[in-house]
């Protein structure tokens, strides 16, 4: 391949975060189709977000599958056919009678498409191109998705407001399969080596003296240490309020006297002022170090939330809170991949990521679902919200510990007379 002025790896990153974009907007703007989805199958809050809870824990579970997947077989198979299984899944839940039926084409198949296109398939591949530059590159793949809430998220609710939920995810479903799967087939390469390249387009110099950081590392090893676990407490959190806030900020925002697209507004401005966010973390990280970040990411979403919660009946102080609160929520997933491959390797994101995601969706399921249970248990948000509060500020606490150095493996040199 010839020398060029833009590094290929920024290509094969902005046709992942189109995908992300994509995926994490339609995970997101499920809080739009709770009223609609509720009155017309009949069903209560609880019910639905139960659905909700198990498509985001089953979201989890597949990702480490998918992460072996592309470390396998590669970036574009395993992508396309998500894709194709992603729309014919949201097609279908437009089509939904029953509550059987929204489980098994939202809650199982959507879920399947989903974890072949998000964020984790994503990072599996762009860690590889990059190593000075990484948390850089995977803060896009996170603005990618705070974009797809703070644009899909008003879009959906126009769109269900004058087409009906039905026809909004018809609309979606199509749109999934014909954006993204030219990009993949088209942009996507697996590494740097496919096309004789290096991480980051430097020219390749002399092996450095000393220890050998490393390129892989089993799951099973990675389980064993406590960076792995310190970084799974905190997913679980970072899970836990943003299913929250996807599922039952919008229906929140409305019970505190919010108009449908002022609440919806808000928090797709929320993930508006969170691109700008990811993008300055990710260069901060790369030259102070992601563990100081990934605690501050925690630790000031806390306050976010509580500040989201106690804003009533007040759009200027509404539009202030989701302002400040973007440099917030945009970069746990970007920070916790970088140190996946900082720690364990760039060619072992997808399944030592793949399998710190699952606890992130664990915190998900349970955030979608008991945010619906202590609602029809209190009559409000307020338990729920302060459940999230809480783990927040832990996982800040136990980000602020991790060991973020890379796992190395000792130089082998030959001995004279050996």
């Amino acid at each position: 391949m010839g020398p060029s002025r833009v590094f290929y790896g920024w290509w094969v990153t902005l046709a992942l975060s189109v995908a992300v974009f994509l995926s994490t907007g339609v995970r997101f703007t499920v809080g739009p189709f709770l009223k609609p989805i509720v009155a017309d199958l009949g069903i209560d809050r609880a019910s639905f977000s139960l659905v909700v809870s198990v498509s985001l824990f089953l979201y989890g579970v597949f990702m480490p599958l998918v992460g072996r997947l592309v470390e396998r077989l590669g970036a574009r198979p395993v992508t396309v056919a998500g894709t194709a299984l992603l729309a014919v899944a949201v097609v279908a839940t437009g089509q939904v009678t029953t509550l059987w039926q929204l489980y098994l084409f939202y809650g199982v198949l959507a879920a399947l498409g989903l974890a072949a296109t998000g964020h984790v398939a994503g990072a599996a591949i762009v860690a590889r191109w990059f190593v000075r530059r990484r948390a850089t590159a995977l803060s896009l793949l996170g603005g990618a998705s705070m974009a797809g809430m703070s644009l899909l998220v008003p879009i959906a609710m126009w769109l269900i407001l004058r087409l009906g939920w039905r026809a909004t995810y018809a609309v979606m479903g199509v749109a999934i399969f014909v954006v993204i799967t030219p990009l993949i087939l088209w942009v996507v390469r697996d590494s740097p080596e496919a096309l004789g390249l290096t991480p980051d387009g430097v020219p390749a110099g002399p092996a450095p003296a000393g220890p050998l950081p490393v390129e892989r590392t089993a799951v099973a090893t990675a389980l064993q240490t406590l960076p792995f676990w310190q970084l799974c407490g905190g997913m679980f959190s970072c899970g836990f309020s943003m299913s929250l806030l996807a599922a039952h900020g919008v229906p929140m925002l409305t019970d505190h006297g919010y108009h449908e697209m002022v609440a919806s507004g808000a928090l797709g401005l929320l993930g508006f002022s969170s691109m700008a966010g990811a993008l300055v973390l990710g260069v901060i990280a790369d030259r102070w170090g992601r563990r100081p970040i990934l605690a501050w990411l925690y630790g000031s979403r806390a306050l976010i939330f509580a500040a989201l919660f106690l804003v009533h009946d007040s759009p200027g102080a509404l539009v202030l809170v989701t302002i400040l609160g973007g440099a917030s929520l945009s970069g746990s997933l970007a920070m916790t991949s970088a140190l996946s491959a900082d720690i364990f390797g760039r060619f072992s994101v997808g399944s030592i990521f793949g399998t710190i995601f699952l606890v992130h969706q664990a915190g998900a399921a349970s955030g979608a679902w008991l945010g619906g249970i202590l609602f029809e248990a209190a009559g409000g948000y307020g338990p729920a919200f302060a459940v999230a509060i809480v783990q927040l500020l832990a996982g800040a606490l136990v980000s602020l510990t991790i060991d973020e150095r890379a796992r190395c493996v000792p130089r082998l040199r030959p001995v004279v007379g050996a």
